[in-house]
């Protein structure tokens, strides 16, 4: 089954760029490319919504951050893949509050843009290599006391399994990392979502980065 994918992208050379890397993937199918968020609602409909959708941030007529907002709020089930030339914290904090998958940047190789997006569809949570240092970062730098009382929920095990969702990886990866099954790794994933009072992969990442209880 081919996995739908939508582009919004305001730079045609970028954007041309963008599916040709798509191109070589006989799994993808680019289902369309508009240029701004306000567009892009143009083209969704509940009957025949992409599965994932890569989304610029900075854009004329509704930027991408402020788009990603309201697609989850409107069609929840879409996994929204940031894909931008800014290597920004607080875009990134941004991002993964209005409900991104992933973030990454735009000289991204061919494959490994390919295999972001079915880790998406896993339930990872892709992000090119230097942002997840980025994000590694801003953990180190936030409050010892706030990053307690996210960590201090879990066992050694499920902050093991959390470690590396920041990173990025899906859940066959973890799986190979730890040695564990992936059925195992979903278990790990249930108790963390529980503990932390969260609904999914999305929601753990992005209050296991900005270390805010909620």
């Amino acid at each position: 089954m081919m996995i739908k994918v939508g582009l919004v992208e305001d730079n045609h050379l970028l954007a041309e760029g963008i599916k040709d890397k798509l191109a070589l993937s006989e799994e993808l199918t680019l289902n369309f490319h508009v240029f701004d968020g306000k567009s892009l609602f143009d083209y969704l409909d509940h009957d025949n919504l992409p599965e994932v959708i890569l989304m610029d941030i900075e854009m004329d007529n509704m930027d991408g951050i402020t788009t990603t907002r309201e697609v989850k709020r409107l069609f929840p089930s879409v996994k929204i893949l940031m894909i931008t030339v800014l290597d920004d914290d607080d875009k990134l904090l941004e991002a993964f509050k209005a409900g991104a998958s992933g973030y990454l940047l735009k000289d991204i190789k061919p494959a490994r843009l390919i295999n972001a997006i079915s880790e998406t569809l896993d339930g990872g949570i892709p992000m090119s290599p230097s942002i997840a240092s980025k994000a590694l970062e801003l953990l180190l730098q936030n409050d010892n006391s706030k990053q307690i009382n996210v960590t201090e929920q879990l066992s050694p095990r499920e902050n093991d399994v959390l470690d590396l969702l920041v990173k990025g990886m899906s859940v066959r990866q973890i799986s190979d990392a730890l040695f564990v099954s992936e059925k195992t790794v979903r278990k790990h994933l249930e108790h963390i979502y529980e503990k932390l009072q969260v609904k999914g992969s999305r929601e753990a990442i992005a209050k296991f980065v900005r270390r805010i209880p909620k």
